[in-house]
């Protein structure tokens, strides 16, 4: 018997994965190309696509804390991390169980 992560927790950390992917991207790539070199094109693009994983990733914490039945202090350690750029990938790998394969 193998002792999987449920559904909702490998929901949860493939919309942290995203979410955190989006603020790197926006952080590293879109602002920079926007302020050093004054080509605002991806901050649009990539900036709704971040708002909206942030919506999505704080539904499925809200989902994650329910069904798994995490306390305020790790709800509230998973929503830091997902203002602090590597934030959410750290967060996973405190949990211990490394997130689901791939």
């Amino acid at each position: 018997m193998t002792n999987a992560p449920s559904p909702t927790l490998t929901w949860f950390f493939h919309v942290a994965r995203a979410e955190g992917l989006s603020l790197l991207l926006l952080f590293g790539v879109a602002m920079p190309l926007k302020y050093a070199f004054g080509n605002p094109i991806l901050v649009p693009f990539v900036g709704w696509a971040h708002g909206v994983l942030v919506f999505l990733y704080l539904i499925a914490l809200q989902s994650v804390a329910r069904v798994e039945g995490w306390g305020l202090v790790r709800v509230a350690a998973a929503f830091v991390a997902s203002l602090v750029p590597f934030g959410t990938f750290i967060f996973e790998r405190r949990l211990g169980a490394g997130g689901p394969p791939g």
